[in-house]
């Protein structure tokens, strides 16, 4: 299975709408069965039941067909966090072993089992996709809830283990890429759009001082006395606003200081050539770049949805797989990051 999903595109890399800024939009309901207490309560056999309940769902449902059901404790550490450097899983659930995933083969969506909640279904679009991604969603719902009663109030909607998920139970976010915002210091200007619209950001690599790779999530902080389609209107608003600052500091920047920008450019591209060791957090960096150089079509020879690619496959459990072998230090995985970073380069060359 692992192979067959090494050698597949994530959820992230391919190109959706408004895709020089948005790299992808996610949706996440979370659902909690009536007659099991909450995760954080559960014993053992509350949590047999739940893995059963689910799966007997999955299986009898037709609409799910080729859905793989992993049991967690079944995988070793390493494929645990494949799964959640494809975002499949989350990182709670990387460390958790009591936690199950059913995934689509075609990777349009999982199912949480254990996380924080009993369930959340999640769906990952590439680019700006809100409706889309709900929709599928709210369909995964309907589906499980012909077969799984769901803990709902007509006071508070649904309930969740968190009280700030209580309500709708769903949280809608989009990763955006913004290195011109980034470079310009301009992010406070992201922050007050942001908190008028109640949303919350935050950026996704970090190195020991700061962000890095200027990549940020931003996503909804109410769930509760709001339907989905007015949470979904109001961080589309809010994102749609964002991609116009990031834009416009990109073509301002690109207007007045184009040999700098083009130079900035170019060093990343050089480095990530030529480069004999390469940590993760300084290639993302210079990735970031790359990626900014080939929406402006500074670099033509390399399209938008392989720089994503590789942002996915130059994390250590996709290295590790690719390499057949597991690292034996830090340096040894730098080293092959490095190496294939110069081939995928070499190759569009």
């Amino acid at each position: 299975m692992f192979e067959q999903l090494l050698s597949q595109s994530p959820f992230w890399s391919q190109v959706g709408p408004s895709a020089d800024v948005v790299m992808t939009t996610r949706v996440r309901l979370a659902r909690n069965l009536p007659s099991l207490p909450f995760g954080n309560k559960m014993d053992e056999a509350d949590i047999s039941t739940l893995e059963s309940i689910v799966h007997q769902a999955v299986i009898t449902s037709k609409y799910f067909g080729n859905a793989q059901f992993i049991s967690l404790k079944d995988c070793s550490s390493d494929d645990r966090r494949f799964l959640r450097e494809r975002d499949i899983i989350t990182h709670e659930m990387e460390l958790n072993n009591d936690s199950c995933v059913v995934f689509d083969p075609r990777q349009q969506y999982s199912i949480l089992i254990n996380e924080e909640d009993h369930i959340r279904i999640q769906v990952i679009k590439p680019g700006l996709q809100m409706l889309s991604a709900f929709k599928l969603a709210d369909e995964i719902d309907d589906e499980l809830n012909k077969y799984i009663s769901y803990a709902f109030t007509d006071d508070f909607g649904f309930l969740t283990t968190c009280p700030s998920n209580v309500g709708t139970g769903m949280r809608v976010s989009a990763m955006l890429h913004l290195p011109m915002l980034t470079a310009a210091k301009n992010m406070g200007e992201v922050i007050k759009l942001v908190r008028e619209y109640q949303a919350q950001l935050k950026g996704i690599v970090h190195d020991a001082t700061k962000t890095v790779g200027s990549m940020y999530i931003i996503s909804n902080k109410a769930t509760l006395g709001k339907s989905e389609i007015d949470i979904i209107e109001e961080i589309d608003k809010v994102i749609s606003l964002i991609i116009d600052l990031e834009n416009e500091a990109r073509d301002e920047y690109y207007q007045h200081h184009k040999d700098v920008l083009e130079d900035m450019v170019w060093r990343s591209y050089g480095i990530v050539t030529f480069s004999r060791s390469m940590s993760y957090a300084e290639a993302i960096e210079h990735l970031s770049l790359i990626r900014l150089g080939v929406v402006l079509s500074i670099i033509k020879n390399i399209e938008l949805s392989v720089i994503n690619d590789l942002m996915i496959h130059i994390q250590v459990s996709h290295l590790q797989k690719i390499a057949g072998r597991q690292f034996a230090s830090s340096e040894e995985g730098d080293a092959f990051r490095a190496a294939y970073l110069r081939k995928k380069f070499e190759d569009k060359e």
